[in-house]
């Protein structure tokens, strides 16, 4: 017979805090380029959104870098536009 978990006692077991990436990812966006950032991890993909289109671009051309620095794990997926 299965039994079935409470909710509570799902989200108790869950470890919400952010993976250390979206910290690493800010600050090298911010540091090198002084800019805004705002990341949001989804299953295996991390999207992490700039406010214009030319950041976006370079970050692009700089993806490798981005994600040895970061230790990027997931997908990385860049995107520009209002946050």
């Amino acid at each position: 017979m299965m039994t079935m978990d409470s909710l509570q006692d799902l989200l108790s077991k869950k470890d919400f805090t952010p993976p250390d990436e979206i910290a690493a990812v800010k600050e090298f966006i911010t540091r090198r380029y002084n800019s805004p950032s705002t990341i949001r991890v989804e299953r295996d993909v991390l999207i992490v959104r700039v406010p214009s289109s030319a950041l976006a671009a370079t970050l692009q051309l700089e993806q490798r870098r981005l994600i040895e620095a970061c230790h990027i794990k997931k997908k990385l997926i860049i995107r520009y536009g209002r946050y």
